[in-house]
């Protein structure tokens, strides 16, 4: 019979060596002071954790100055762990130490607002999804949303350190401010007023290359929620935009809405053609173009105009309006245009 070791012993004794060669390590009865890796939950995945025993208690909160005692402690095993590239937390109001190993998937994001199952304190908790306890308590969700964003920035500028050379640090704290909040980044080259193609990157690529861009001595711009700088081969701009978390389907945003649009854009969607997604303001009136596809457009409050936005063209357009032809809405195609066309739903 194979018998499979628990995952909370294994990972107790390689943070227990890991820490070992700095620390002393709590042995009741025999260490009085030292660290030791604990938990409390009793059923696997259990929640490990560090915890400083014996030592100088942790230095009033209402001092300022730098941390003694276990505070002390505290702060040295969060800057070990971290950079032996393990998932830690620091819990509020606790000395512990939270501790696990990253998930193999960490494009998605690490920090969540969840409601507290806590009989006492506030309702909201910003819930770390890697170590599977709080990092911080709200009031309201609202609160709770933007603390999760706050220790996700401050996790994307920690992991940046660990993979940049330390000439780069200063400017990562810089591109951090730059780019504002936002997990997944938008990035697109303009040469010549020719657009390239729209990539889509985590945030730690677009903390990481604007901090390149400062070091450099770039100008780095922002316009709206869009960050630019020029390119290193001097033939263009490079511009970074976060992806919006409700873009625009299928219509632009500074245009009035009709319900008549609304069903046009779910019938071509239903039909499995892509809509056109416009997001964050970038600046001068426009808006980032995150995704090309058919753009429906009201004409005369009755109708709409079909047109498509970037790859596909007059043929996509043609495809829309067969779609809308299909389901009963009268189509007529512009003279003027190719690719363009007015429709009306039945009845109209």
């Amino acid at each position: 019979m194979t018998i499979t070791p628990l995952r909370s012993v294994s990972l107790a004794a390689r943070v227990t060596t890991l820490l070992g060669r700095t620390f002393p390590e709590y042995v009741p009865g025999v260490v009085h002071e030292g660290f030791r890796v604990e938990s409390l939950d009793t059923a696997e995945p259990r929640r490990m954790f560090v915890r400083w025993h014996g030592g100088t208690p942790t230095r009033p909160v209402w001092t300022h100055g730098p941390a003694l005692g276990r505070e002390q402690y505290k702060a040295q095993i969060l800057e070990v762990l971290t950079r032996a590239g393990y998932a830690v937390t620091s819990v509020p109001g606790r000395m512990d130490v939270f501790v696990d190993d990253k998930p193999h998937e960490t494009s998605g994001p690490r920090f969540t607002p969840v409601l507290s199952d806590i009989p006492i304190g506030p309702p909201w908790l910003v819930m770390d999804l890697w170590t599977r306890t709080h990092s911080a308590t709200a009031d309201t969700e609202e609160e709770a949303a933007g603390k999760a964003m706050e220790h996700e920035r401050q996790h994307t500028v920690t992991e940046a350190r660990i993979v940049t050379h330390q000439k780069l640090w200063d400017f990562l704290e810089r591109a951090d401010e730059v780019l504002g909040d936002g997990l997944t980044w938008l990035r697109r080259e303009v040469s010549d007023g020719e657009y390239g193609s729209v990539l889509r990157f985590d945030r730690l690529d677009a903390v990481v290359a604007v901090a390149n861009a400062l070091l450099r001595g770039d100008e780095v711009t922002s316009s709206g929620r869009m960050v630019a700088y020029p390119l290193p081969s001097g033939r263009g701009t490079a511009q970074w935009v976060p992806k919006s978390a409700a873009p625009a389907v299928g219509y632009f945003p500074r245009w009035p809405w009709t319900e008549t649009a609304g069903q046009a854009i779910t019938l071509l969607i239903d039909a499995g053609l892509p809509p056109v997604r416009y997001g964050e303001e970038i600046g001068g009136g426009s808006v980032m173009c995150e995704g090309d596809g058919f753009l429906v457009s009201p004409e005369n409050r009755v109708g709409v105009h079909l047109d498509t936005i970037g790859a596909g063209g007059s043929d996509a357009s043609d495809r829309a309006a067969e779609v809308l032809r299909a389901a009963g809405w009268r189509v007529e195609a512009d003279t003027e245009w190719p690719g363009w066309y007015s429709a009306f739903p039945p009845g109209v």
